[in-house]
């Protein structure tokens, strides 16, 4: 081999080497946000509801807790963490502009995302104008800002040892367009169940009910979607 070869090729594997570490370490640095509403007591004594007759039927399904935060979400997407500061920033000025605490929501049904032999449940909530409009105006202020190609480690890791569903990535990745403005699906997961059963549930008459917001607050996701860890410090 000619010997003046040599340092120009150790140049292009060095270089080819630190892409790989750079992309890689970029990859990693994703988070997973949801910017939810919080819902009021009266949607949280519902969906704790659900969420105990559900468990009866999987036992291994998660409980809504502090780890399992009921919500309503807004809008989700991977954002680098070195941008999470200024992304907090973002959403806490679109906060100043929406009073959510004297709007009323309307929860009107149940429905479900098949996954094999279960089903991920949630209480279907009506999807006011106030709610779009609220929706939209975190799009416009984050969206800009997200990222592509998050993974299982830009999630909160599952203490159940559940793996990720590839198609909670892909559900992520696309929020935007895929379930905003008139696809916009608003909603409050309750928890995992038999198919069989998530679809006798839905065939039965649901009572309709109104609840409110006690505001809106930012979680890094965690498996099925659910609000894991909160991000912006308020409580």
């Amino acid at each position: 081999m000619n010997k003046g070869l040599l340092p120009a090729l150790a140049t292009v594997f060095c270089l080819w080497f630190l892409s790989r570490g750079y992309t890689d370490a970029h990859h990693d640095s994703l988070i997973a946000i949801d910017v939810l509403l919080q819902a009021d007591e009266a949607m949280l004594a519902e969906a704790s509801a659900w969420n105990a007759r559900m468990r009866q039927q999987s036992p291994c399904g998660f409980k809504l807790d502090e780890e399992h935060a009921p919500h309503i979400t807004l809008f989700q997407c991977f954002v680098a963490e070195s941008d999470l500061a200024s992304d907090l920033a973002k959403v806490d000025g679109v906060k100043r502009t929406f009073d959510t605490s004297k709007g009323q929501m309307k929860a009107i049904g149940i429905y479900h995302i098949p996954s094999g032999k279960i089903g991920l449940a949630g209480i279907v909530v009506e999807p006011s104008s106030d709610l779009i409009a609220l929706q939209q105006a975190m799009i416009d202020t984050v969206n800009p800002f997200a990222k592509q190609g998050g993974a299982a480690s830009a999630f909160v890791p599952d203490a159940t040892g559940a793996p990720f569903d590839a198609l909670l990535f892909k559900y992520v990745d696309t929020f935007v367009p895929s379930q905003t403005g008139e696809k916009f699906n608003p909603h409050v997961t309750i928890g995992i169940a038999p198919l069989g059963w998530l679809e006798e549930q839905e065939a039965q008459v649901f009572s309709p009910f109104n609840f409110g917001a006690k505001g809106i607050a930012v979680y890094q996701l965690g498996n099925f979607g659910t609000a894991s860890r909160r991000l912006d410090g308020a409580k």
